[in-house]
């Protein structure tokens, strides 16, 4: 009797394998259709320009995915300093970020409860959808946040063991390198790693609990030191390298046409708030657009973050939760002070898909019947609930200023009829 038993869970398992293989086949086939429909082929100045930027010229800020493009062109036997390699380079890069989230999902689903596996599947369709969209794309293919995406993915998947591991300190570093290549990580992508060390936290007693803060506070305390180095004591070289690096973005960039304004903030330090602000208001005119399209969204959203709060049983509990929906507010100063609101949209997001799924991961059960009970009284209530899975693709690809093509495609008519702004 043992021994059959062992053989039908054996053949359980591995059906399911099957099954999950045959899942991510099926997945891997959209994404290449949306790579296909998303592909431009052309990487904008502003991401070709920051591959000219090097710690060569000393500890400035953004420089890390440059210096590491400025030594492979140094020990491999390819002339890396031409836009044909910038391209070459961005979309091998793109390719294995999705790898990187592809082993995220696969990870994902294998741990999930056989009951919610369609469930999750929709929700990791969702995910993919707006990923290859978005860093296929012209306005952000080769954007920094996909660097600063893949290593809050990788500290997820850290974390996402049920105990601390010989690699859970590697959080303390990745939160380091994440400013490293953006000091705006601190606010778009950081949350992931701090809200599962908090929710870590929460949920264990003795050591593990002072271990999880202890690596939660010296996240914080590094990636703001970063964070402060680069915006305020950085650009003391600037007016040394300008040339230097404007004569190597010229070489990297399409019929080199760098981004002046770029290397204009970033190295001399200078204040485009005054030359931002028409920008601004565009957002400002395409947020609450965008607000209202996407409602339905923001409501299920309030749901399933009451619903979780609310079966919570103690208060530490509720204080996690609160914690996991409130992560995405460390959003609002990129929000008040920069433009690129497509890229903060895509980033809030991005967050509540990641920890969601992680949590999910870790067998959290509450999440797990809050998300998926909800997503069950969705299909039984509506008969075209099928179209909130697709509705978003409208939106797709997500860009920069501009939300997206459908809110520029409104915008602009509007502007041109009553605001005259830009």
């Amino acid at each position: 009797m043992h021994t059959s038993m062992k053989k039908g869970f054996g053949k359980m398992v591995r059906k399911e394998k099957k099954t999950l293989r045959r899942y991510m086949l099926v997945l891997s086939v959209v994404a290449f259709a949306m790579f296909l429909r998303f592909y431009d082929q052309r990487v904008d100045s502003y991401n070709s320009t920051i591959l000219a930027f090097s710690y060569q010229h000393g500890f400035i800020s953004r420089g890390l995915v440059g210096t590491i493009y400025q030594f492979i062109h140094k020990i491999t036997p390819f002339n890396m300093i031409s836009y044909q390699m910038v391209m070459r380079f961005t979309l091998a890069v793109t390719l294995l970020f999705h790898l990187l989230l592809f082993y995220f999902f696969w990870v994902c689903l294998k741990r999930c409860k056989e009951q919610y596996l369609q469930s999750l599947e929709y929700v990791i369709l969702f995910c993919t959808l707006l990923t290859v969209s978005m860093f296929f794309s012209r306005r952000n293919f080769g954007r920094l946040d996909i660097y600063m995406l893949a290593l809050s993915l990788i500290a997820a998947l850290i974390l996402m063991k049920e105990k601390p591991g010989r690699l859970t300190w590697l959080v303390v570093p990745l939160s380091a390198l994440g400013v490293m290549v953006h000091q705006g990580y601190v606010f778009m992508y950081l949350n992931v790693i701090l809200v599962l060390l908090i929710y870590k936290a929460l949920s264990e007693e003795g050591k593990c609990k002072r271990y999880y803060l202890l690596l939660a506070g010296a996240s914080f305390v590094v990636a703001s030191a970063l964070f402060l180095w680069f915006e305020l004591f950085s650009h003391g070289n600037g007016a040394l390298i300008y040339d230097e690096i404007v004569t190597m973005a010229g070489k990297l960039s399409y019929k080199g046409q760098y981004h002046d304004t770029l290397i204009a903030h970033e190295i001399l330090g200078e204040d485009l708030t005054a030359q931002e602000w028409p920008m601004h208001l565009e957002n400002f005119i395409e947020t609450p657009i965008f607000l209202f399209l996407i409602s339905p969204y923001i409501m299920l959203g309030v749901t399933l973050m009451r619903g979780i709060i609310a079966q919570a049983k103690t208060s530490v509990e509720k204080w996690k939760y609160r914690i996991v929906a409130l992560g995405a507010v460390t959003m609002l100063p990129m929000f008040v002070l920069k433009v690129d609101y497509g890229r903060w949209f895509f980033a809030v997001i991005m967050y509540y898909a990641v920890i969601l799924l992680a949590l999910t991961a870790m067998g959290d059960e509450i999440v797990e019947t809050q998300l998926f009970g909800l997503m069950a009284r969705v299909r039984e209530k509506y008969s075209w609930s099928m179209l909130l899975l697709f509705y978003p693709v409208y939106f797709m690809p997500f860009w920069d200023v501009h939300i997206c093509v459908l809110l520029k495609n409104i915008s602009n008519p509007l502007n041109e009829a009553y605001f005259h702004i830009w």
